[in-house]
């Protein structure tokens, strides 16, 4: 029998949109959705600036803007305006939104569609790159809080985001590139007009029952970009097939449980996690704390599944290995078949409460995301 894993904050929350939101919710199992036309406020919508040096007055310096107003579009309502000047060759600047009322750690899959009103001719030369094409806008759903953090680097402390949204033209883990800042028509200089943008992703909700969306520009040019987001919806359903996690996912997840931690990827000592592997700063915590180690031969097998049992080990390492009863493990029908070097771990997981107490605990099986959050939760809760 299938097992079931105990959620300790596993109540669903009402969805609970700020004003200028319309839910609509379709019948059971079918799409629900959500949209922001910004008609009587900002809908609870925040902004955040990123990739700029750390110091008193810098925010002045660079000309930070954003406020809840018209459109300067004939016919359009309001929309949310933000603004800035780049003079460290790279910013990034968008807003958030919390999105709430899922089912803890259940994957969902998101398809955003938005409004952006840009005054930027195509064609044109700017320092760092041209103001339309060079400035491009991101879009990313995501389980983990986005905040602007100061970090230092050679010395110098910048203010980045805690997630991955990729650099300038790239796309990141956790947002994708959509488009730029050019307008489609070139023939009304300084006037402002709508492009259409969309973007789909599968993302997990977080423990809390919440993801958050998060629309910016990542900006080359080093100058002024401003723009409007307006008529900002968000459509999703749950995916039917929960996915397994393989052993890179499980590493970001107790990483992120644990608050991102630093650490340095150059560290990684495995030849199969690359560099520009989006997960290799999981990995190298993970490894190098001993919550989770390779197969030797500098292999880790980033994209291996992961079994139950294998998960608790993890979870078990990461709560300092305390003392566990082995003789809980008779309860189950397949007790027996937990791997001796495993035994402890599982043990001490059916006395936290992450396995039930009847039925079995299939420790050969893959274990999913949803069912691995929930023992990440139960983790929380006992500690």
């Amino acid at each position: 029998m299938k097992r079931v894993l105990i959620m300790g904050i596993a109540s669903l929350f009402m969805l609970n949109m700020a004003a200028g939101g319309t839910l609509t919710a379709a019948a059971s199992n079918g799409p629900s959705s959500v949209k922001f036309d910004f008609e009587t406020d900002n809908a609870g919508f925040t902004p955040i600036y990123a990739d700029y040096p750390y110091s008193e007055g810098v925010e002045e310096f660079y000309e930070f803007q954003h406020d809840y107003s018209k459109v300067p579009i004939d016919g359009a309502g309001n929309g949310i305006f933000i603004s800035g000047n780049n003079h460290s060759d790279d910013l990034f600047m968008g807003y958030v939104k919390a999105l709430e009322g899922f089912s803890p750690a259940k994957t969902y899959h998101f398809a955003v569609s938005f409004k952006l009103a840009t005054d930027v001719e195509g064609g044109l030369v700017g320092v760092g790159g041209s103001p339309g094409e060079s400035v491009v806008v991101k879009c990313g759903v995501t389980q983990t809080e986005p905040a602007a953090l100061p970090v230092e680097s050679g010395g110098v402390t910048y203010v980045r985001l805690n997630i991955d949204a990729g650099r300038q033209s790239n796309s990141g883990r956790d947002m994708v590139v959509v488009g730029n800042m050019t307008k489609a028509e070139n023939n009304r200089p300084g006037a402002y007009e709508f492009k259409e943008l969309t973007a789909e992703f599968d993302t997990a909700a977080n423990v809390l029952g919440k993801v958050y969306l998060v629309i910016g520009t990542d900006s080359a040019f080093e100058s002024t970009t401003s723009y409007y987001l307006d008529d900002i919806s968000v459509t999703w359903e749950e995916v039917a097939q929960q996915p397994d996690v393989t052993r890179a996912q499980a590493a970001q997840m107790l990483w992120n449980a644990a608050g991102r931690p630093g650490t340095d990827p150059a560290n990684c000592p495995f030849r199969d996690v690359s560099a520009d592997n989006p997960n290799i700063e999981a990995i190298t915590w993970t490894q190098g704390n001993g919550y989770l180690g390779g197969y030797g031969n500098g292999l880790f097998g980033p994209e291996d599944q992961m079994t139950v049992e294998q998960a608790m080990v993890m979870l078990y390492r990461f709560s300092k290995s305390p003392a566990a009863d082995q003789t809980v493990l008779d309860r189950y029908e397949d007790g027996g078949q937990v791997s001796a070097w495993a035994k402890n771990a599982v043990s001490w997981a059916i006395t936290i409460g992450a396995v039930p107490p009847n039925g079995s605990i299939t420790p050969q099986a893959l274990i999913n995301v949803e069912e691995l959050a929930a023992c990440l939760d139960q983790i929380v809760v006992a500690c």
